[in-house]
């Protein structure tokens, strides 16, 4: 579950969703303190790291439900809008258009 809970959560921070995961550095160091034989330490290390990994997947989750909501918002403007983005457009399509046919007489060359 682990590997496969990585991908998603770089793939949610990849659209500004989430926070990062340290259990690389979690898991080395639980590792080093049963190597050295301090393994209460690490098994409250371990209690500690799933409670991270808990509340990291609830901001996660919170997260998401905040981006859908302001995706649904921007949605909800532009159908609001839609008239004012319309001519919007062609008022920029316009002055486009003048700028270039204004170029072309000014960089008109004589022959």
């Amino acid at each position: 579950m682990k590997a496969f809970s990585k991908p998603i959560t770089w793939l949610l921070t990849f659209f500004n969703v989430g926070v990062y995961q340290l259990s690389d550095g979690i898991d080395s160091l639980i590792m080093k303190l049963k190597f050295t034989e301090l393994e209460n330490h690490a098994d409250t290390i371990i209690i500690l790291s799933q409670s991270i990994e808990q509340q990291q997947g609830i901001m996660i989750m919170l997260d998401t439900i905040k981006c859908l909501f302001m995706l649904i918002s921007l949605v909800f403007f532009f159908m609001t809008n839609q008239v004012l983005i319309g001519n919007s457009f062609k008022w920029f399509q316009i002055k486009i258009k003048q700028v270039y046919s204004i170029s072309k007489q000014v960089f008109k060359t004589k022959f």
